[in-house]
């Protein structure tokens, strides 16, 4: 957003809460946003971490300071009261209708950080969602003063949710607006610009190269919402949806089912949470079309599928550049799930903590693929901007990055390389991952490989300065912390136990070396990052081809059952 626009919003706003017009809610609305139980019950309890901020409940959390834009975009886009109506006790709303009503005496004349386009749309629907658990027992008083911020907002974003950046933040402030328009009394007028407006935005998404620059398939799933939102919103209020519209909801939904894993969650690169609440497979539901992507990949990731298993593996190239904020250096790594119990993952993204741990999560070796040496496939830069916090971003990193899926006999294949180590190690690195048709067995061989004799030079000098100390790739597999690990060094095998009863056997090749190092999950809607472990296998860089040989077995221990599927 640039100063202009930014200063433009705050002109408009000011202006607007001059107004003294009201509105109410006319048709009542099912809350479509999804909380967090768990969530909601730490704020009551006083453990509040937005952004990773972390915020005692004795606070005037509308007087914290800090720069963060993480945190600021929570707060006031009012996302945090989907958790405490999940909840829905009494103190849960006692302590949703305090931060509101202390949010619209500090704010309802236009002033602060939450009077933008998409935090506006986001902060209106949630009123709308909730309007009943936010107002309930409240004095008229208060209700004249929620209704006519309601009616504020509508006009604020009558005026400014087309000069909101493009793509997702777009769709954010439109659907706020159509939902003034079918849900509030006297706003009427703003349904057929809102939707004519939501229709182009529809059509730039389905003819841009890439659905959301980020790759962070969590954004590609928030966009579906909003669309299946604004569907529903009209046709609460006998309003048809756009052609463009509807096909854009049917276009969207295979790409989000082929990276559905069997958990009925998200991978967990480039700022994606994996752990989506229920919130994929209602939407996945509410598309109504069934199909599934006929693609190989979605979005740069490649899907292994048989049984209850599923891998997906990020086989394009990270985002790079100035907007690459959240983007990973994880490219050829993969994440295991077998039914609903994940296996291996990745650490996740670290700013749900707060920016000392935003970076913390992007690095190679958080992901489980290959790196060299503790070093990243991908080059991070500090990045300063005029008024902005530094942020950290990918400005060089695999170009090159070929990938074929196939099919023997029903065993699910994945063979994939980059050339993210070629310019510093003359190497590289290709993956093959086979996944039997009981979805049983994977078996996994990295190669670390000089082709070219470019590359075979590059490496012979890199070797040669650091001939004091031996270089080494390493594999890295990160696990969930709900799985329980146990060491047979004598025997090269590991065991892996899941909370269902299933233990799967980890096997490598003789001439590696295997460590058992801590490392964390970053889960959102948790007080603290959970702590876990993570198995690096280790294989000395002597030659022109290093090659790094594993296998994960399930053991014959007992069949996945269906109560499996409703375990926590």
């Amino acid at each position: 957003m640039s100063f202009v626009t930014a200063l433009t919003d705050k002109l408009y706003a000011f202006m607007i809460c001059r107004s003294k017009s009201t509105t109410e809610l006319i048709l009542e609305t099912e809350p479509r946003s999804i909380g967090k139980i768990t969530a909601g019950r730490q704020m009551v309890e006083g453990k509040i971490n937005l952004a990773g901020q972390f915020i005692q409940q004795t606070d005037e959390v509308w007087n914290y300071k800090t720069n963060e834009k993480d945190f600021h975009n929570k707060l006031h886009s009012f996302d945090w009261v989907d958790d405490l109506a999940a909840l829905g006790s009494v103190e849960a709303r006692r302590f949703a209708q305090n931060w509101l009503y202390s949010w619209i005496k500090k704010y309802s004349l236009g002033f602060g950080p939450g009077w933008t386009p998409e935090l506006t749309g986001r902060r209106l629907v949630r009123w709308v969602h909730h309007y009943l658990f936010l107002t309930q027992g409240c004095s008229e008083i208060k209700l004249e003063k929620f209704n006519m911020l309601l009616a504020r907002q509508a006009k604020f974003l009558s005026k400014r949710a087309m000069k909101s950046s493009k793509g997702l933040p777009r769709f954010e402030a439109l659907v706020g607006l159509i939902y003034a328009g079918c849900y509030l009394k006297n706003m009427e007028k703003f349904i057929e610009p809102a939707t004519v407006a939501l229709a182009d935005e529809c059509h730039h998404l389905m003819n841009s190269k890439e659905i959301v620059f980020s790759r962070n398939s969590q954004e590609i799933l928030n966009i579906l919402t909003i669309l299946i939102w604004a569907k529903l919103a009209l046709k609460d209020s006998n309003w048809n949806p756009s052609v463009t519209h509807l096909e854009t909801i049917e276009k969207l939904a295979p790409v989000l089912r082929n990276l559905r894993h069997s958990d009925a969650g998200l991978p967990r690169f480039h700022g994606s949470c994996g752990d989506v609440d229920g919130q994929l497979d209602q939407a996945l539901s509410n598309a109504e079309s069934r199909e599934v992507s006929l693609l190989e990949t979605s979005v740069g990731f490649a899907k292994l599928s048989n049984s209850q298993t599923t891998l997906i593996i990020d086989a394009a190239p990270p985002p790079m550049g100035k907007k690459a904020v959240k983007a990973d250096a994880s490219t050829l790594a993969f994440e295991m799930v077998s039914g609903k119990r994940r296996i291996f993952t990745s650490c996740g993204p670290g700013y749900l903590f707060g920016s000392d741990l935003s970076s913390d999560g992007r690095q190679t070796n958080s992901h489980c693929t290959v790196y060299i040496d503790n070093q990243n496939s991908s080059e991070f830069r500090i990045m300063d901007g005029w008024f902005q916090t530094p942020k950290k971003v990918i400005t060089n990193g695999p170009s090159n990055v070929p990938k074929e899926i196939s099919y023997d006999d029903g065993i699910g294949i994945f063979e994939g390389a980059h050339d993210g180590y070629v310019k510093s190690h003359g190497l590289t690195h290709v993956r093959k991952l086979k996944l039997s048709q009981d979805g049983q067995s994977l078996e996994g061989e990295d190669l670390m490989i000089a082709i070219e004799d470019s590359h075979k030079r590059q490496f012979d000098k890199i070797s040669k300065e650091n001939s004091s100390a031996k270089m080494s790739a390493k594999a890295a597999f990160h696990l969930h912390p709900n799985v329980a690990v146990r060491l047979d060094h004598e025997n090269n095998l590991t065991s892996l136990a899941l909370k269902n009863g299933q233990v799967w056997i980890f096997n490598y090749g003789l001439d590696l070396h295997l460590q058992l190092e801590p490392t964390v999950f970053f889960e959102n809607g948790l007080s603290e990052p959970l702590e876990s472990k993570k198995l690096i296998l280790s294989a000395d860089l002597l030659e022109y081809g290093t090659r790094i040989k594993w296998s994960l077995v399930r053991a014959l221990d007992k069949d996945l059952s269906v109560g499996d599927l409703f375990q926590n």
